[in-house]
């Protein structure tokens, strides 16, 4: 997808943003799911991809956030967010209509 920010003198910047989605109830995404997406993304390019938001509707174990968190730091592109089953959820009570065009739960 592409993502419009808009600053602060009226200016615009497309970012290109691709989401890979785990569905995981029984285990938590673990340290090679993360470097794997990250080589993958290289595949879509170009354009370059500058975010890569890993979702899961369940858990990150401690050795993945710690492998995105040293990657953001070094000023890698593209920039790793992880989203885990509770911010998801806080995300999608704050849009409820986007729950409910897609039927979730």
């Amino acid at each position: 997808m592409e993502r419009v920010i808009s600053g602060p003198t009226g200016s615009a910047r497309t970012e290109r943003v691709i989401v890979p989605a785990k569905h995981w109830l029984k285990k938590s995404v673990d340290l090679p799911t993360p470097a794997e997406c990250v080589a993958q993304v290289k595949l879509w390019e170009p354009p370059l991809v500058h975010n890569l938001i890993i979702a899961t509707s369940g858990r990150f174990t401690t050795d993945a956030i710690g492998w995105a968190e040293s990657h953001n730091d070094a000023g890698n592109v593209p920039r790793i967010d992880l989203w885990a089953d509770n911010g998801l959820e806080r995300l999608l009570a704050q849009k409820p209509h986007i729950v409910a065009a897609f039927g979730l739960r």
